[in-house]
């Protein structure tokens, strides 16, 4: 039966569940000035990454280069190298958010385990049935066949960036490999509030153990997709004029479901247990609990799975995109403001140079570039 809501009994539990937002915060802070840097050799050093980027070249290939500058400008290698991954995959405040989970790592491992346990076998039997039975690639097939859209292939700046030949504590492969938590975080507080929302169990045994299947199911969906998507495929859509990787066009199809979803639950979840004269401050604290169980479970499949395992489930991936679709291989570029997109040869060519990367250009290639490229560029045929 409905009670009268406490309102102050409300404000608290929004209090409590405010506390990552305001633990985030100075974390972020912390760790812009603090670890990367602020001052002029920084700015200076990101001011040459930002060039290599502009010009479409990957980062690697001029690491002797970097290696230099940041020694000329006094700048530590880790530093230097933490910068460059953050100007690659860049940390927000979003995952920030997560940070917290650290103090109480110890209780949150022991709490997840069982999940990332019977998670493992799931990830397995998804790649089977998306990878190998090519179930993917033939949704990406049908999707550029039938939905007006074009897949091309235009190289990630960070290949090899993040090689397994570094070691694994190194805080840009740390940075590298969080960058993609989130995503599979808030797929996890989800699914325990949609589980808690629908079924509204006595048990919050029965209820964790639940949502973590469904949790598993879908980490195990969206995981071996977005793995398999660091290929770098991108979608064109010529009607829209838009041009969007592949990952980030399904993390477009995600975020309004997972966030808007998270935020009606979340709210809806809360009054229902000051309706019912529940403890509301008791359900915040349990969804901080889910939130921090999915960031361990997240990282365990980032560092786990994907360190280990993502490697071969890309280049199989790849090959059947380069059997099934073969797309043209593109440069993006720019020039004192002008984006210039140029066509260097199929995918299939480009993966083969891929693996022999030029890692001693130097400035003066540097500045030559596009213009250095103008040989081994290919204009695409005139379709009319």
């Amino acid at each position: 039966m409905a009670s009268e809501i406490d309102w102050g009994e409300i404000l608290i539990a929004i209090g409590i569940l405010a506390l990552p937002l305001i633990l985030a915060l100075p974390a972020k802070l912390l760790y812009t000035t603090a670890i990367l840097g602020v001052g002029p050799a920084e700015r200076a050093y990101r001011a040459t990454v930002q060039k290599i980027l502009d010009a479409g070249m990957q980062v690697e290939q001029f690491r002797e280069l970097l290696d230099d500058e940041a020694r000329r400008l006094g700048i530590r290698p880790g530093r230097a190298k933490l910068n460059e991954t953050d100007m690659l995959y860049p940390l927000s405040l979003t995952h920030f958010l997560l940070v917290p989970m650290i103090f109480i790592l110890p209780f949150i491992a022991i709490v997840s385990l069982p999940i990332v346990i019977l998670g493992i076998p799931v990830l397995f039997l998804m790649e089977i049935i998306l990878i190998r039975k090519r179930l993917l690639i033939k949704g990406i097939s049908l999707l550029e066949s039938l939905g007006g859209k074009q897949i091309i292939h235009i190289p990630d700046a960070g290949y090899n960036h993040c090689s397994g030949d570094s070691k694994v504590l190194d805080a840009s492969n740390l940075a590298v490999h969080f960058h993609n938590v989130p995503r599979v975080v808030f797929i996890g507080l989800f699914s325990w509030l949609i589980i808690h929302w629908m079924l509204r169990l006595d048990s919050i045994v029965y209820e964790f153990l639940i949502s973590g299947l469904f949790y598993i199911t879908l980490l195990g969906i969206v995981g071996i997709i977005t793995t398999a998507l660091e290929s770098n495929l991108i979608i064109v859509d010529p009607a829209r004029g838009r041009i969007i990787p592949i990952s980030d066009w399904i993390d477009s199809l995600l975020t309004p479901v997972i966030g808007v979803g998270l935020l009606f639950l979340l709210g809806r979840d809360l009054m229902t247990e000051a309706r019912d004269g529940g403890n509301t401050q008791l359900f915040a604290l349990t969804v901080l609990l889910v939130l921090y169980c999915a960031t361990a479970v997240g990282i365990t499949f980032q560092w786990g799975y994907n360190w280990w395992h993502g490697k071969n489930v890309r280049k199989e991936f790849e090959q059947q995109a380069i059997e099934v679709l073969n797309p043209y291989s593109y440069d993006l570029t720019r020039n004192r403001g002008r984006i210039q997109l140029n066509v260097r040869s199929t995918m299939a060519e480009r993966s083969v140079t891929s693996e022999e990367v030029v890692a001693n250009l130097t400035f003066s290639d540097l500045d030559n570039l596009p213009s250095a490229h103008e040989k081994i560029i290919r204009k695409p045929e005139n379709p009319l």
